[in-house]
């Protein structure tokens, strides 16, 4: 391919901060220590009205691209809930047809599905629009030319909704908060166990904690450490003395994270692959503590050798979870991490939306 006629290259996502916006800047970031630039496209409901995206598109080709000459990759980042109340946006499926329809074979659509659609039980508002983010979640599959998601749980559906042919790569999130190339021994670390993320995930973690204060000083936890925007989560579900810092800068979160030997969330096991607050734990080299039920592993992880799931450990935790046991744990989740860090998905994801456009006809150009 002449240089020329290379792709430019767009990432849409939805508006405001949050970790999909981190994950784009991620790989914005890595593509561009590789050479490539790409544009992005915050986009919602209303912008696209005040502009939509064919027309965001075609500003930012050269002006010969804007004809049928240059092609161009789009890399859309998808997560109902941030491009539409309740998940529901049949907007985004209207701009994306109008892109394909201007620029025909000159635009190939690359879908990163960080989301599918919400379920629920009939007093939430997720079994009721179940239905309507599965139908979008549809299409956009049969519209898109390459996917990419996250958990073998995603794409086992996405599977079976796409057309025959059509690239799909699983590849569990990289951390948004840094990838030290070396990180302390756990055993080396101070006995806190950091608690980060959203408001309602730090709040959702504490709520489990109820009657677990005995597990948790025996496994050697010494101190709650939460870290995250807004009030500190409520409640006081254990006597372990808490700290509460507020949102960190990511440098200030890689640091804790790594003088930290505990990892705590509130995530069902077959979903862990699509939780950047667990890939940032193993990434620093933290035994993650999962509080949520057990339930089947998928993505390669082993409850127990991964990480732990306090429901499904034997009461009582021996006294003597030793340094050694600590460190397995914190290596053996680092050593996963690794297969799939940023370096390797951005490369991957690139080849995908770039270096594989031979899979698609390119338009003759004047």
């Amino acid at each position: 391919m002449r240089p020329d006629t290379q792709p430019a290259l767009f990432q849409v996502v939805p508006p405001g901060p949050g970790g999909v916006f981190d994950y784009l800047q991620c790989l914005k970031a890595e593509w561009e220590a590789q050479g490539q630039a790409s544009h992005v496209i915050a986009l919602s409901k209303e912008l696209a009205r005040q502009r939509s995206l064919a027309d965001r598109v075609g500003d930012a080709l050269p002006k010969p691209g804007r004809q049928n000459g240059r092609p161009c990759s789009v890399v859309l980042h998808f997560s109902g809930y941030g491009y539409g109340e309740r998940g529901v946006c049949f907007w985004l499926l209207d701009e994306l047809q109008a892109l394909q329809a201007r620029y025909r074979s000159a635009v190939r659509l690359v879908v990163v599905f960080h989301e599918l659609f919400a379920s629920g039980p009939p007093w939430r508002s997720a079994f009721w629009v179940s239905a309507l983010q599965e139908r979008i979640a549809v299409r956009l599959a049969a519209m898109a030319d390459a996917i990419w998601t996250n958990t073998e749980q995603h794409a086992s559906w996405l599977k079976t909704k796409t057309r025959p042919g059509i690239p799909l790569q699983v590849r569990p999130v990289f951390s948004n908060v840094g990838e030290p190339a070396t990180v302390p021994p756990a055993s080396e670390r101070a006995a806190g166990a950091v608690v980060f993320g959203l408001a309602s995930t730090r709040q959702r973690v504490f709520d489990a904690l109820c009657g677990r204060e005995a597990q948790l000083r025996r496994l050697g936890v010494q101190e709650l450490i939460e870290i995250g925007n807004g009030p500190a989560s409520s409640g006081n579900s254990t006597t372990l003395p808490r700290r509460h810092l507020g949102r960190l800068e990511q440098r200030e979160l890689s640091q804790l994270l790594q003088a930290s030997r505990f990892g705590l969330l509130d995530y069902p096991s077959r979903y862990l692959g699509k939780s950047g607050v667990f890939a940032a734990y193993v990434a620093h080299g933290c035994v993650v503590l999962d509080v949520s039920s057990p339930g089947p592993d998928t993505d390669g992880l082993v409850g127990g050798i991964n990480y732990l799931c306090l429901p499904a450990m034997a009461e009582p935790v021996d006294a003597d979870f030793s340094a050694v046991a600590q460190n397995a744990i914190a290596t053996q989740g680092r050593h996963w991490y690794s297969t799939h860090g940023l370096g390797r998905q951005a490369t991957e994801l690139l080849d995908m939306a770039i270096h594989s456009w031979q899979t698609k006809e390119l338009p003759h150009e004047a």
